[in-house]
């Protein structure tokens, strides 16, 4: 306990002792006083001559003479002696009293009514006989009955102003007047004390908040050395240090050092990421639990420390059919199996008092641990929960789409291998990348990030028509630099010659035109599909969309297009113009002869029929083809039912039967609805019939169909979210934070992901106080 706390205790204890008594009350100096004034033998009450004077019509309210139980109120109100001046005194014994009285005695008090002095000291504190007066007491004369000696004035006014009594009074009066102003010992202690843990709660505002900061900025909290002679003591003790430059508390508890604990130390960090991440995940618990339905996203990566990460994300619509993804942490494990997984998403739910039954859409990648129709974690979860639908992620079906068409056509094939080769070949060697650079500078290609050479990756799926771009922009400066090598590099010289000669291959340039032309109608639809706001409605017509895109791409106008772009490219910079292939032949002998490919007359022909045409049908085939893996028949009808002006009937049962609303009560609410939303004059699809409800505030009106459209947008159609944490994951756990614990890296990446809500630093502070390593008062 500090020693502040324990005199406010003890002082407390002290007073309240000395002042109760036998009555037990509480510390009150107003009823001590008044108390002992009451028993006092100099009350008034039955003398006589005070008696005589009491019934005078005239009387002034701070007339001592008035009240004689009143001078005490008189100084908790801040009144002086009252001290008449312009009125006749009375004559006694031939001499009256003086208004120059008034300066010589400031304590002198005169009473009309009564014609006498009285002393304002006494009357508000009459001394009663006790130890510390040896016996002496306050005199009636100048508290209750009246001072009239005029002859005798001066020598008794200095005869009572010299008595213990008096002087006792005027301390009390000096004291009561010092309480009033600025409370006594227990309040100043208190106000003391209140002061000191309001700047232990702001002292620790600002620890959290320079906390929170490194967190959310993804950056290492600790350094290697943390002394004070270290040069670098690491980001959040920098950090501290800097803002205590301009901050008075942080200067004075952790530069100044005024108190011993200063809470910087890494059990106590790790401590308050703790708190602060399960303050971040609650909430968004406790938005979740609002909703009640929800959907669940889960994949896995590896870390640097070769360890099985697990993503968790919730998919979730708020009162007001606004979709979220929020991530609820990284969970580790050593198998992927699908029984564990399941087992760990079910703990994860009992953890956070989410119920499996809520669940009502599932997506994952696909991975045979998530997707099997037996053994996988989407059939385990619906043998539990038959609303559980399964989605494959579209993101990953697109992306396989693309992957497919690199494995089907050889054309493709070697044109994505040809840009990594390159890449592989310029980024491997300083000195090769700087020639490429200088080339560049000197060239009338404006520099910019789209110049750079690309990577090709199978999971970043913008990749393959960043890589085609920035070749299409760079090619002669490509050409300039592969020659320079192939001239004047003795080892590497050769194989900058012979990727020279691919890149050079009027082949290559075509596929480059043809791979762009498609994989921009691609790249359109795979950006739409990350968005964590998209539903299954609008992935459905994007796709078909996209479908149709390619579709019109299959014609001799758009290979017209194509097929003179890369002409253009090829006569610009003197390039090899295009050849048809040597038309190759199989013996007579071994298979009856005849040619392998059909002859073409020119080389326009073999390239539209041989590659253009091929390449655009086994796209549009795959899209077809896996897209339809996701074409659920629930998924169809409940589409329908919410979005057409007049579903059908099977769409209808097919909804009730699966989800259980009654059949004729949907009906009835679909019919009004609809005959409403026709008036509204706006597209028809899902989001003007959203906007539509919130904007006229009718979603008590039609309660089943507020209920379906929240489980339609509630089915997620990517875990784009999921992919998008491994990113964060790379940042928190680089090469250099291996060793960092599961909990603490779960709890950094929630407030790092989640960065949009609130920590509340005030929770967390109280959270604290209860812990029993607190050493600092803070409340």
């Amino acid at each position: 306990m500090s020693l502040l706390k324990w005199l406010s205790g003890s002082k407390t204890k002290a007073i309240r002792d000395h002042s109760t008594e036998s009555t037990g009350s509480s510390y009150n100096p107003q009823t001590r006083f008044k108390s002992e004034l009451t028993q006092s033998s100099l009350l008034p009450d039955s003398d006589p001559e005070y008696a005589s004077y009491s019934g005078c019509s005239v009387i002034h309210e701070d007339d001592p003479a008035s009240d004689i139980k009143g001078a005490y109120e008189k100084v908790l109100q801040n009144k002086g002696p009252f001290q008449p001046k312009d009125i006749k005194f009375e004559v006694n014994k031939n001499r009256s009293f003086l208004i120059s009285w008034y300066d010589l005695c400031p304590w002198l008090e005169y009473s009309p009514t009564s014609q006498a002095a009285y002393c304002y000291s006494c009357r508000a504190f009459p001394s009663l006989t006790n130890k510390a007066c040896r016996g002496q007491h306050s005199e009636p004369a100048f508290v209750n009955v009246g001072f009239k000696n005029w002859p005798k004035a001066i020598r008794s006014f200095n005869k009572h102003q010299s008595s213990i009594p008096h002087k006792e009074s005027t301390v009390k009066i000096a004291g009561l007047k010092s309480t009033v102003i600025v409370g006594d010992v227990t309040v100043q202690v208190n106000k003391q004390y209140s002061i000191e843990v309001e700047n232990n709660r702001l002292y620790f505002n600002c620890l959290l908040d320079s906390l929170l900061y490194c967190c959310r900025q993804g950056i290492a909290v600790r350094g290697h050395r943390e002394d004070d002679n270290s040069l670098n003591k690491g980001n959040f003790l920098e950090l501290m240090e800097l803002r205590a430059k301009d901050n008075t508390i942080i200067k004075q508890y952790f530069i100044e050092k005024e108190k011993s604990f200063r809470y910087v130390n890494p059990s106590y960090l790790n401590m308050f990421i703790e708190y602060m991440g399960k303050d971040v995940l609650q909430s968004i618990i406790r938005d979740i639990q609002d909703s009640k339905f929800f959907s669940i996203m889960v994949d896995e990566t590896q870390d640097l420390a070769k360890h099985e990460q697990v993503a968790i994300f919730i998919r979730y619509v708020s009162k007001l059919f606004i979709t979220h993804e929020v991530f609820l942490g990284f969970y580790r494990t050593d198998k992927t199996d699908g029984e564990t997984l399941v087992n760990l998403i079910k703990q994860f739910l009992q953890t956070n008092n989410l119920i499996i039954q809520n669940i009502r859409g599932q997506c994952y990648d696909g991975a045979a641990s998530m997707r099997s129709s037996y053994t996988g974690v989407q059939a385990r979860i619906r043998s539990e929960n038959k609303f559980a639908i399964y989605v494959h992620c579209y993101v990953h079906i697109l992306n396989l789409c693309l992957v497919d068409l690199s494995k089907q056509s050889s054309f493709v094939r070697n044109t994505f291998g040809t840009l990594q080769t390159l890449y592989s070949f310029m980024g491997a060697s300083s000195k090769r990348n700087s020639v490429f650079e200088k080339i560049l500078s000197t060239s009338s290609i404006n520099v910019s990030q789209k110049t750079k050479l690309k990577s090709l990756s199978d999971t970043r799926w913008n990749c393959r028509i960043e890589a085609i771009n920035s070749v299409i922009n760079t090619l002669p400066v490509i050409v300039q630099t592969l020659q320079n090598i192939s001239d004047n590099d003795v080892n590497y010289g050769s194989e900058a010659n012979n990727l020279l000669n691919c890149i050079l291959h009027f082949e290559f340039i075509f596929c480059l035109f043809l791979l762009k032309t498609v994989l921009e109608q691609t790249n359109i639809l795979s950006k739409y599909l990350q968005s964590p706001s998209i539903n299954y409605a609008l992935v459905k017509e994007m796709s078909i969309k996209t479908y149709d895109s390619l579709q019109d791409l299959r014609s001799d106008e758009s290979f017209n297009k194509c097929w003179e772009s890369s002409q253009d490219l090829v006569k610009n910079n003197g390039f090899l113009p295009p050849k048809l292939p040597r038309n190759r032949k199989i013996s007579y002998k071994k298979l009856g002869g005849g040619h392998v490919f059909p002859e073409f007359h020119d080389e326009k022909s073999y390239y539209r029929i041989s590659i253009y045409f091929p390449v655009l049908d086994i796209v549009m085939k795959e899209i077809k083809d896996r897209f339809n893996e996701n074409d659920l028949s629930i998924l169809n009808s409940l589409m329908e039912t919410l979005t057409n002006e007049s579903p059908s009937q099977s769409s209808i049962q097919e909804v009730c039967k699966f989800y259980g609303p009654n059949e004729d009560d949907l009906t009835a609410e679909l019919k009004i609805f609809n005959k409403m939303f026709k008036g509204y004059g706006k597209v028809n699809n899902i989001e003007n019939r959203i906007l539509y409800l919130k904007n006229k505030d009718i979603q008590n009106g039609f309660p089943i169909i507020v209920e379906l459209l929240q489980i339609f947008l509630t089915i997620p159609t990517s875990s784009v979210s999921c992919e998008r944490s491994f990113s964060c994951l790379k940042k928190l756990k680089n090469y250099l934070r291996t060793t960092i614990g599961q909990e603490r890296l779960s709890n950094m990446a929630i407030l790092y992901i989640e960065r949009e809500r609130e920590v509340n630093n005030e929770q967390i502070i109280n959270l604290f106080n209860k812990n029993k390593n607190r050493k600092i008062d803070l409340e």
